[in-house]
């Protein structure tokens, strides 16, 4: 135990003081009353206590002075626990940029509501967590290497958001090979980075029209890096709009002048899951993907020790509880 405050169980000293002090005074009341005689006159008229009673009363009213003076000394428990230490977890994002992300059966489209995704979560990770950042569609592009810094991160998320720039085709297994790019440029800037959890997290509507996956993938498990594959999309699927005319939106088109609707391709997204040890996980509104991702930190973050803590826990307001009991039951003798 702890007192906060000790400086005032120096008050103990007067309390201590004054106990003779309270015992000889009511000795002499009832001795003088004795001696006067009037102490049977009283009885006759109220009820008057006895010395016994009043002592007892006396000795409550200590016990009264003595939990308030421990009440100010503000004491508290201490308690020792063993904290869980986390490990650091870097995190590349894999985000299909293509022309089928700016459908907008999700708003404020499927790609704005990923990149908005993606800064809430750098902006509340964990310190020392890293997050690296890759786009893909017909080609692919590391926007950055692993980094503690949000802002950074946020930065190019905003350069995302503003690209207007059409880059038809969508090649996962580009996207796959630069994030493995960026953790091999990272581990030979910084070896002992290499300690830390790798993790990829894909956002795409799961179209892959390119012949590198299987090989993209082969490397990944060589690695041992997972891939938690995340779909986004309606089951209804939405145009894809690729620019805007006169204020208006103009969408992608067929042969014969009929707006392509964007389907969402679930199975190469849960493909690419299983081969390597992560999970599959679909988001049909948007709003799931901030617990998704919550989901996969949690899972994939190791407990690298224990910390051995100090729990300070004040029970003052019992001692002045107590005091209040103490006092009524004094009154009621």
């Amino acid at each position: 135990m702890k007192f906060l405050y000790p400086q005032y169980l120096k008050l103990f000293y007067l309390l201590l003081a004054l106990l003779p002090c309270w015992l000889y005074f009511l000795y002499s009341k009832h001795h003088t009353r004795k001696i006067l005689g009037v102490k049977r006159a009283l009885t006759r008229i109220s009820h008057f206590p006895s010395l016994r009673k009043e002592f007892i009363r006396c000795l409550f009213l200590n016990f009264v002075m003595a939990a308030i003076i421990l009440a100010l000394a503000h004491p508290q428990r201490i308690q020792e626990r063993k904290v869980p230490q986390p490990g650091v977890l870097d995190i590349v994002f894999l985000l299909d940029t293509s022309p089928s992300m700016r459908a907008r059966d999700i708003q404020p489209s499927r790609l704005e509501r990923a990149l908005d995704v993606i800064g809430a979560f750098s902006r509340t990770k964990l310190q020392h967590d890293r997050v690296g950042l890759v786009s893909f569609a017909g080609n692919s592009m590391i926007i950055s290497y692993l980094t503690e810094d949000s802002n950074n991160i946020l930065y190019y998320l905003d350069y995302l958001k503003d690209e207007t720039t059409v880059n038809h085709g969508t090649n996962i297994g580009r996207g796959l090979r630069n994030g493995l790019t960026v953790i091999r440029k990272e581990t030979e800037v910084s070896p002992e980075t290499a300690r830390n959890k790798k993790v990829f997290v894909l956002l795409s509507d799961g179209e892959d029209n390119s012949s590198e996956l299987d090989a993209a993938l082969g490397e990944v498990r060589k690695e041992s890096v997972k891939v938690h594959a995340i779909g986004i999309g309606s089951r209804e699927g939405a145009p894809i709009p690729i620019g805007s005319e006169r204020g208006r939106p103009v969408y992608l088109e067929d042969d014969k002048g009929n707006k392509i609707i964007t389907r969402f391709e679930e199975k190469t997204l849960r493909w690419i899951a299983e081969e390597t040890g992560g999970k599959f996980y679909r988001t049909i509104s948007g709003y799931e993907l901030d617990k998704t991702f919550s989901e996969i930190a949690l899972k994939e973050r190791e407990i690298t020790g224990f910390k051995n803590t100090l729990e300070y826990e004040d029970f003052y307001h019992q001692l002045l509880l107590a005091a209040a009991g103490i006092f009524l039951a004094a009154l009621l003798i």
